[in-house]
């Protein structure tokens, strides 16, 4: 059957030609421009992960450090209370409660608004039509403290900023000494921060590297063996070594059981394992100290002194409260890079 000749355009009527075929570096420039971005975009949610582990870790343990510091500075600072500390105090906490606090929270309220304003906006939108359709009948808007409320609140978090620089103040320079310089003081400070943050930094990391077996197992082992190497490198008795490695041994292998569930939700899981291992332990090295003399085989001696057995208690306490205290890290940007 012969071919019919196609249509002929119409007088005056212009057809644009086929586009040509891209050619091929064209088409390759833009595969690599691809690979690159998608590179890029994973290695950007890695370092957020990344970096969100390591603010969540170091957070937790700086808060295990604080107790032990602020009970230390508190002892120095209150036998040199008198009334021109006070008239400071009062002074710097008028200053931070009515100026410097209200700054930063409208400043924080102003970022948070511009952070959340195009992600929210349309799940408000939806939750104010659907409240509008169906309101609920017992929904009362929350009270609003008063004046005299929040410079109150204000002004006794001031007066705890205030002495917690004191003490923090007194502290260095006890360590310091009466002639040596302030950097000594300080440098014995950082010193005694590393020791007693290195093991709740460790055992956080190795918790928040469980979803992968790759770096779940050197970091889970790192931080078992954290309390052997803060012990060679703060040089610590081999009791102190001893009393710390087995309660935070046992801390870890219950944190790994207390996260799986709600993610946010799983520092504070793991704080009330950490908050029973830490009580269970410090009876039980007492108890069994006691049972032994009772029955004329001599302690154990666990603990040699009472300062000891509450150094390790303000310790728990402190870690506990870190979990409390700290978010967990980032799960979009760990969504993001595949962990």
């Amino acid at each position: 059957m012969p071919h019919s000749p196609p249509p002929s355009p119409a007088p005056g009527h212009y057809t644009p030609p086929p586009p040509l075929p891209a050619p091929a570096p064209t088409r390759a420039a833009a595969s690599l421009t691809t690979a690159f971005a998608t590179l890029l975009s994973a290695g950007l949610a890695h370092a957020s992960s990344l970096a969100s582990a390591l603010a969540s870790a170091l957070w937790i343990a700086i808060c295990a450090a604080a107790p032990e510091f602020i009970w230390r500075g508190l002892s120095l600072t209150i036998g040199h209370f008198d009334h021109t500390t006070l008239a400071a105090a009062l002074l710097i906490g008028l200053f931070l409660a009515f100026f410097v606090e209200p700054a930063i929270e409208r400043l924080r309220a102003l970022l948070s608004g511009e952070v959340h304003r195009h992600g929210h906006h349309h799940a408000a939108s939806h939750a104010a039509s659907h409240a509008h359709r169906h309101p609920t009948p017992h929904a009362t808007p929350a009270p609003r403290r008063g004046a005299l409320f929040a410079a109150l609140v204000g002004i006794a978090f001031a007066f705890a900023s205030y002495f917690l620089h004191a003490s923090m103040t007194a502290y260095i320079a006890e360590r310091a000494g009466e002639h040596a310089p302030t950097s000594t003081g300080l440098a014995a400070t950082i010193h005694l921060t590393l020791a007693w943050a290195a093991v709740p930094f460790a055992v956080t990391l190795a918790w928040l590297a469980s979803g992968r077996l790759w770096r779940a197992v050197p970091l889970g082992i790192l931080a078992a063996a954290s309390p052997l190497l803060a012990g060679w490198l703060f040089a610590w008795t081999p009791r102190e070594i001893l009393t710390t490695a087995i309660p935070c041994l046992a801390i870890q292998l219950l944190g790994y059981r207390a996260l799986p569930g709600e993610r946010e939700r799983s520092f504070i899981r793991c704080a009330a394992s950490t908050a029973r291992v830490a009580a269970l332990w410090l009876v039980l090295a007492l108890a069994v100290d006691e049972l032994l003399a009772a029955l004329g085989f001599g302690r154990l001696g666990l603990y040699e002194s009472a300062p000891d057995f509450w150094i390790d208690v303000r310790f728990y306490i402190g870690w506990a409260l870190g979990l409390l205290f700290a978010p967990f890290p980032h799960p979009a940007a760990e969504r993001a890079a595949g962990l």
